[in-house]
């Protein structure tokens, strides 16, 4: 039986605009006691960067470079990323958990912090270097994807940012998948691509607008909606951006045909900053003369980029409530 039991919560207040304000302005006072450190690491973040629970996590890491960079990261994620999904919604969230998006308990990070390790450690991941990867919780009921980050040296993971995302949705006598559950790695040997921009007969431009890039995390077994029943079949596994008119105010909830859907400042910012393409960079400076056309050439990479994108499913405990 995939995912689990759906939570369910009560209509929201007509007051919530006036909590998402205050939300971000107390974030390095609601995401947990690590946070009386998130003040020093805010200071070395740019200006117009607000310190939240991603500062919180980075002022956790030993190494003073490692921990001005996730600093950096973190706070740049929040300004681009999180705060523009804030803005978009505003008061017409609907179902959607602004309180996880915008301060997530600790709880709730301590559960996705050890289910991300444990399906890396399973998966056999290399865990003997530092890297940015990507978590997403394909819980119905949270629908968030994570910037994080494994830290080497002690072992730990550490999550930066947090953004809406829409993993799969079954539909019946659709070619639609429930997105599956894993560690999946960003590997040339599955040469991803970019958007044209072109849209489907329904003004779908279904990857986001032209030049979006695309991840592709080859064929994968999910479970797919057939006449007899929900089956496990093979599907192809992308993250991507989506329609940025009609697919980004679907955000938040199931809507995919089971790959990820990002919004389109996300996309950006893990594509400006390299962030799964440790392996693309790897070539990329060994191979001096090859036409790297998937990398942007104005990137910025992390100094630790990474492979793997993480999906999880909280759904299956309660710390998400």
């Amino acid at each position: 039986m995939w995912g689990g039991p759906l939570f369910h919560r009560g209509p929201i207040k007509t007051g919530l605009a006036v909590l998402l304000a205050g939300l971000l302005a107390a974030l390095p006072l609601l995401a947990g006691p690590a946070d009386a450190l998130a003040s020093r690491a805010g200071r070395s973040q740019p200006a117009g960067h607000k310190a939240g629970f991603g500062a919180a996590e980075a002022a956790e890491a030993a190494d003073p470079a490692l921990r001005e960079e996730l600093a950096r990261i973190a706070g740049e994620f929040t300004a681009s990323v999180t705060a523009k999904t804030l803005a978009r919604f505003g008061n017409k969230a609907g179902k959607r958990r602004l309180d996880l998006l915008a301060a997530p308990s600790r709880q709730y990070r301590d559960q996705l912090r050890a289910d991300a390790l444990a399906r890396l450690r399973n998966a056999g991941a290399d865990l003997a270097v530092s890297q940015f990867f990507v978590y997403a919780d394909r819980n119905p009921a949270t629908q968030l994807v994570f910037l994080a980050f494994f830290d080497a040296a002690g072992q730990t993971v550490r999550l930066l940012g947090a953004d809406f995302i829409s993993s799969g949705k079954l539909r019946a006598g659709d070619d639609s998948f429930i997105t599956p559950v894993g560690v999946f790695e960003n590997l040339p040997e599955n040469w991803g691509y970019r958007a044209e921009g072109t849209k489907n007969a329904k003004g779908w431009r279904g990857l986001g607008a032209k030049g979006s890039r695309v991840w592709d995390f080859g064929f994968q077994q999910a479970p797919r909606q057939f006449r007899q029943g929900v089956y496990d079949s093979q599907m192809r596994l992308l993250m991507h951006a989506t329609d940025p008119d009609q697919g980004e105010p679907r955000l938040g909830c199931p809507d995919s045909k089971g790959c990820v859907r990002v919004s389109a400042a996300a996309n950006a910012f893990f594509d400006r900053h390299s962030i799964l393409d440790r392996h693309y960079e790897e070539i990329a400076s060994a191979e001096k003369d090859r036409e790297m056309w998937l990398l942007r050439t104005d990137r910025e990479p992390v100094a630790h980029p990474g492979s793997y994108l993480v999906v999880g499913d909280s759904s299956i405990t309660s710390a998400s409530r």
